[in-house]
């Protein structure tokens, strides 16, 4: 027998997902806040509690991961969907800041890519993008 076995378990998906993690950050709540006073307006009705509920879900569980040769996002309260680009797709990288963003010093990103799937992937909401740009595309450089 040989010293060195296979694991006929593991596959090469395996060691793309063991790459170490660049950057990771939650989508921000201060893209929600229209929506979150609304809401609170009408809490009296029930309802808008229980809608303000779900959307603070949604976003706390908007997940974004960066790693050497990948962006992962992951969206879903009771279903979870993750959705993975690599960075050799990403043609153009754009910085936006609305005015409720830029008071709470955040952003949002806009990739646009080659993919068929996800040609425009909006990273939203994040701290320091700037860092997350500069990490982005030296990911991206050694990716291609």
């Amino acid at each position: 027998m040989s010293g060195s076995a296979v694991d006929p378990n593991h596959s090469p998906d395996d060691a793309q997902r063991d790459q170490p993690t660049i950057w990771s950050a939650s989508e921000g709540q201060i893209d929600k806040l229209g929506y979150f006073a609304l809401c609170i307006a009408f809490s009296w009705l029930l309802v808008p509690l229980i809608m303000l509920l779900i959307r603070y879900l949604q976003t706390l569980l908007h997940h974004y991961e960066l790693t050497p040769q990948r962006l992962r996002e992951r969206t879903g309260i009771l279903n979870r969907r993750t959705e993975e680009l690599e960075l050799y797709r990403v043609k153009d990288i754009a910085i936006e800041q609305p005015l409720a963003q830029r008071l709470f010093r955040r952003g949002r990103i806009v990739l646009q890519t080659s993919d068929r799937s996800t040609p425009v992937i909006v990273v939203n909401c994040i701290a320091r993008r700037a860092r997350w740009r500069s990490c982005c595309v030296i990911a991206s450089n050694s990716a291609a």
